[in-house]
């Protein structure tokens, strides 16, 4: 708990330390400071979580902290925007440092204490890679965020050049994958607690690969609103159950592997957007750029295929 209340503080502190920066070197130190603090927070949020369900419940715990992530990526990208243009770039990370300030009051008023695990040495929590499974649990997360944020980061290129949209049906579009993604999100728990973790990542990173392929021929803005809420949805709905089976994996270390995955899903993200950019600079068609998402969330599923699964998924 003290440690979700000090990153929380600090995501604060970073925010308004933005708003009132002088220069662009010290706007972008704090962005950095901000960024520390919301990973901070998201592992550790993941892990008290799972603590407090237990293992019965634990898909549903984990599914309700990425879907409030989700939903705050849905709303807060267009009335951050908002506030920008009515006001001013500064008043918008305000808010944001509002928001923030609200979930900390909430975090010290109702949620209890947690027992606290012994201090883990840094050399135990680095020989959890040690665990080839592990590895490759992250390494799946890596692909598969690579290959779906490296299409939804240039979707305007995407949807301007196949189905000729732009404006407000590219803003409708936009807003049909971020509800897909709150459905993914939640959905993904409830499936996870269901089905079982590996069963509804194959669902997931199939339902990805396919909704990334038919991208290229969705021509019609019913086609593209049907395509985009399914590829949300998707592509939110794997860290969950990656989630719920790295923590069945090192069940004593469960802020540890949540880390290791929030990790990977973030260097995926950002290796798929700068591939993407690159692809996209030297002149790659919008069909071809699907097509390397395709390839790359087809190798994220043949890291997901040779992964052994347990007695209990077999």
């Amino acid at each position: 708990k003290p440690l979700l209340a000090v990153a929380l503080a600090l995501f604060v502190l970073a925010n308004l330390a933005s708003a009132a920066a002088p220069n662009l070197p010290l706007l972008l130190t704090a962005r950095v400071v901000a960024g520390l603090g919301a990973a901070l927070y998201t592992p550790n949020a993941s892990a008290a979580a799972a603590a407090l369900a237990g293992p019965a419940a634990r898909g549903r715990a984990l599914s309700v902290i990425l879907g409030g992530l989700t939903v705050g990526t849905v709303f807060g990208v267009p009335v951050g925007t908002a506030i920008g243009q009515h006001l001013s770039w500064e008043a918008g990370l305000v808010f944001v440092a509002a928001v923030g300030a609200l979930a900390l009051l909430g975090v010290l008023v109702v949620l209890p204490g947690l027992p606290i695990p012994p201090a883990i040495p840094l050399a135990r929590r680095f020989a959890v890679l040690a665990n080839r499974r592990v590895v490759a649990m992250v390494a799946f997360m890596l692909l598969a965020g690579g290959g779906s944020i490296m299409v939804y980061t240039y979707t305007a290129t995407v949807l301007g050049q196949i189905a000729h949209i732009h404006g407000t049906g590219l803003a409708a579009a936009l807003l049909a994958w971020g509800v897909g993604g709150i459905v993914g999100s939640f959905g993904s728990g409830w499936l996870t607690d269901r089905l079982g973790a590996a069963r509804t990542l194959t669902v997931a990173i199939a339902l990805l690969v396919l909704t990334l392929a038919a991208l290229t021929v969705c021509t019609s803005m019913v086609l593209v609103i049907v395509g985009m809420v399914l590829n949300g949805a998707a592509g939110w709905a794997l860290a969950t159950p990656n989630n719920h089976r790295l923590t069945a994996l090192a069940p004593t270390l469960p802020s540890v592997v949540i880390s290791f995955n929030s990790s990977g899903i973030y260097l995926g993200q950002a290796l798929g957007a700068a591939l993407g950019g690159i692809l996209v600079d030297h002149g790659i068609t919008a069909r071809a750029l699907c097509l390397t998402g395709v390839a790359i969330a087809l190798a994220a599923a043949a890291v997901h295929a040779l992964i052994p699964r347990p007695a209990t998924e077999s």
